[in-house]
């Protein structure tokens, strides 16, 4: 490996900001100066692998904080030692990987790749994935499992293996994975509330979708339309529509609404284009829309705008008050005033 230098993801373009996890201090899961200790323990939360120490051992320490939000794992790992990590085929999880401090060496999806402050990398669910870390190296580590991410996509899909992390197009995921892990308030609300969770994966997995060059895993296969398709798709949005109307109240992802209308997610997705000229989730939005209005308006004792809010499955205070006066006209505070 080549000498230690320190990276720091801090150091940002002028379209970035500052990435600091802070929040994941307080998820500490453990610290060891054993590294097959360390292994131990990393297993239980990640996989099973093999850890070996390249350098005579300096006396370093390992740590691990991590935090789950719904389907999705946030961590930092630091081993202290000039360390490889070896893991012969990741499971079923898409591994997004870069450093904190220092820098890697890393094999993902049989490519060799360059890991620091400014680049990362992704490996696939299958794939290998072999890191030599420097000493100093902290990682920053994020785990998306797959079948949530299918859940939200409809489809098994591929990233790109290379991460750049100073492609314009990635700035707004980095600035969400940043406000969930610098804002105790959110980190709580998320935490608290499987809607919001649900509504955060779904965020970052469609910024991370944005911004990171991905391919469909499986070829998608075009069929003909068959004849009465209209029909048996307009049938198939009112499934959906009304499971949504039942269960706004609750943490929903896109397969969930598919398989309560009895069609695939894909199925889903060209129904509601075809009916309605938007997506299943633009609709659920709308129903959580019209659901935090008559909250507001019915006035309850004690009532805030952020707690209808959060209980709505919006997550962002700002984003909800734009859709909403987008929506009625006027902001939520305005009706809640109205209200008393």
């Amino acid at each position: 490996m080549r000498p230690a230098a320190a990276s720091s993801f801090d150091a940002l373009p002028a379209t970035g900001t500052a990435f600091a996890p802070g929040l994941l201090r307080a998820h500490r899961l453990f610290e060891s100066s054993d590294l097959d200790d360390a292994r131990e323990r990393i297993s239980r939360v990640m996989q099973p692998h093999r850890l070996q120490a390249l350098e005579r051992p300096r006396g370093g320490r390992s740590h691990m904080d991590f935090v789950r939000v719904g389907g999705i794992g946030l961590g930092t790992i630091r081993f202290g030692e000039t360390t490889r990590v070896d893991v012969s085929h990741v499971e079923d999880y898409h591994l997004l990987m870069f450093c904190l401090q220092g820098h890697a060496e890393v094999l993902a999806d049989d490519r060799m790749l360059q890991a620091d402050g400014r680049h990362g990398m992704v490996c696939a669910p299958g794939s290998r994935f072999v890191a030599d870390l420097s000493p100093d190296c902290e990682q920053f580590v994020l785990r998306l499992d797959r079948r949530m991410l299918e859940s939200h996509t409809g489809r098994p899909l591929r990233f790109d293996s290379a991460l750049d992390l100073q492609r314009p197009a990635l700035q707004a995921w980095r600035a969400q994975l940043h406000l969930l892990l610098s804002s105790e308030a959110l980190m709580q609300a998320v935490q608290a509330s499987p809607i919001v969770a649900v509504e955060m994966e779904r965020l970052l997995v469609h910024l991370l979708l944005a911004g990171q060059p991905w391919t469909d895993d499986v070829p998608l296969r075009i069929a003909a339309r068959p004849a009465g398709a209209g029909a048996s798709q307009a049938a198939c949005v009112r499934r959906a529509i009304a499971h949504m109307e039942a269960h706004a109240d609750e943490a929903l992802r896109l397969a969930d609404i598919a398989a309560a209308a009895g069609v695939s997610v894909r199925t889903l997705l060209d129904a509601f284009h075809r009916v309605r000229d938007e997506s299943p989730m633009q609709t659920l939005r709308d129903l959580r829309l019209a659901r935090a209005r008559q909250r507001l308006r019915a006035g309850e004792d004690g009532i805030t705008v952020a707690a209808v809010a959060l209980d709505c499955g919006f997550a962002h205070l700002s984003r909800f008050a734009q859709a909403y006066r987008a929506r009625f006209g006027e902001s939520p505070s305005d009706t809640l005033r109205a209200a008393d």
